[in-house]
């Protein structure tokens, strides 16, 4: 009988590591690594790149800290094609192959070191032909060193800690830029960074996550833990999102569609579940993010996609289309969005400056003697002017000449003009969007930056006929603040027309 023996050869290894399509889904492989053995602890990670254009002095350096790390077997295990330590259902790695492609895919030379938490003895593996080697690795003795030879930056950790720290050199012909590196590593680690699973640095910047600018016209739809299909469990949330708001930055997008994940790592985003949302007007607002959990539905080999040709992911693409639907149909309905366009921009810039100068003249009214500082009545912003104490000897500084009197902010009139004078010195931004017929003339919105705008709903039935007049875009304004400030109707109508009459009016009339 004759016998065949199944042979993998390194030279379809180094095919295979052509895959990567970055430098950063490359590394992102290396660093996903001990995510799946933190544990429960916080889990530091530090990406050194360090290129000089000298290919004997560049080198990239992933180090991570306060996971499990390895002793000897595990480095034993990792470099072990397709084998090592059992992967649990949720692991982000599951094929024990990524890591090892991706020093292929990135240098010529790999150095590991690394201990193992809770244990003394820190172990090395180095290879000075990983990346172009075409035979098997002859039998090569681990190496053990000493804590006062790594020559830690930031000095070595402290006992007992794991860590792993895999050293590249002879760096490839890749393109090496650090900040689409740290929007990459941003966005695929969003959610691990956001709920202080883990602190990323590169080149000693430590990484934030980005703002996801949800709209505020529509709803968020949380969705519940729900299992698709036996061993198929997912969570999340749908909506949409405003794309005027999507910081316009080098490496970082938004596409349509649902973004997924697995074990709080980034797979894919816009997906669609059969709505063809690409290029369709307000379509593109469609966002949301799930959470994919369990056995039964797993990422690629790459953690770029999913099998969708599985029943597993058959089943998930039902569920999260009954969700987006009422969200889809209402974008559908709104007629599309555009970017306001130059005039529109300076309409609103001007009513804008109209609706401030408006109210500094509705002050100088309130403050009497028109507005003169020395005359008794309110300070800016509606306020009540400080006063000098009648203590004679508390007004006098210690060298003995005159104090000078103590400035003390009073509460504004709690009235409507008095809180809408408050608005002078910072008047809101003005924006357009298409929110849709039904939805009222203007609206408030949160900004990313902390402070507020009005929006200008470009759907309202009076904005095709009016729009283009600077008026509307003024009594919009001033409407919506009054009527936001005010308890009545009535209140409300005859503060409007005096605004609108400051406006229109003279000075020396006013």
């Amino acid at each position: 009988m004759t016998e065949i023996t199944e042979v993998i050869g390194r030279s379809a290894l180094l095919a295979a590591a052509s895959n990567y399509r970055s430098v950063a889904e490359a590394l992102m492989e290396l660093i996903d690594n001990p995510f799946d053995k933190r544990y429960g602890r916080h889990l530091t990670i530090d990406v050194v790149v360090d290129k000089k254009g000298d290919k004997k002095r560049d080198r990239v350096v992933i180090t991570d800290q306060g996971g499990e790390g390895m002793n000897d077997a595990g480095l034993q295990g990792w470099i072990r094609w397709g084998e090592g330590e059992r992967h649990a259902t949720d692991d982000i790695g599951q094929y024990h192959v990524g890591g090892k492609l991706a020093g292929i895919y990135l240098a010529e030379e790999i150095d590991i070191v690394c201990r193992k938490a809770g244990e003394d003895t820190i172990w090395r593996f180095h290879d000075p032909h990983w990346g172009s080697r075409t035979t098997a690795l002859d039998a090569s003795p681990l190496a053990t060193i000493g804590g006062a030879n790594l020559r830690w930056p930031d000095g070595a950790p402290q006992p007992g800690i794991g860590f792993t720290r895999v050293t590249l050199r002879g760096l490839k012909e890749h393109r090496y830029d650090t900040a689409i590196l740290r929007e990459r590593l941003s966005d695929t680690y969003r959610s691990l960074i956001k709920r202080k699973q883990c602190t990323i640095r590169v080149n000693g910047e430590q990484i934030g996550t980005r703002h996801i600018p949800w709209s505020s016209t529509i709803d968020v739809v949380e969705i519940p833990r729900i299992e698709v299909l036996k061993g198929v469990k997912v969570t999340g949330r749908l909506g949409a999102i405003d794309r005027d708001q999507v910081p316009d930055t080098r490496g970082f997008r938004i596409p349509a569609g649902v973004r997924t994940e697995f074990n709080g790592r980034k797979i894919t985003d816009g997906e669609d579940f059969g709505y063809k949302l690409s290029g369709k007007g307000n379509l593109q607002r469609v966002y949301g993010e799930i959470e994919i959990q369990g056995r039964g539905l797993k990422p690629n080999q790459l953690k770029n996609g999913w099998p969708q040709d599985s029943k597993a992911w058959t089943a998930l693409e039902a569920v999260m289309k009954e969700h987006m639907g009422p969200i889809v149909a209402h974008l559908g309905s709104i007629s599309e969005a555009r970017p306001a366009t130059r005039e529109e921009r300076k309409r609103a810039s001007s009513a804008r400056q109209r609706v401030q100068d408006a109210l500094r003249r509705l002050q100088l009214l309130r403050n009497g003697n028109g507005g003169d500082p020395g005359a008794d009545g309110e300070g800016p912003g509606g306020r009540k002017r400080a006063e000098r104490s009648r203590n004679e000897e508390k007004d006098r500084d210690p060298s003995g000449g005159p104090r000078s009197p103590v400035k003390v902010r009073t509460d504004p009139p709690p009235d409507a003009v008095g809180r809408l004078l408050r608005r002078v010195g910072g008047m809101p931004q003005v924006i357009y969007d298409s929110l849709g017929q039904q939805t009222e003339r203007t609206q408030w919105r949160d900004q990313e930056n902390g402070g507020r705008a009005i929006v200008i709903n470009k759907d309202y039935p009076l904005y095709a006929s009016l729009g283009s007049n600077e008026d509307y875009v003024f009594e919009s304004i001033v409407s919506h603040l009054v009527y936001d400030e005010t308890q009545s109707v009535q209140e409300a109508r005859e503060l409007f027309d005096r605004i609108v009459w400051l406006d229109k009016a003279q000075p020396e009339a006013a």
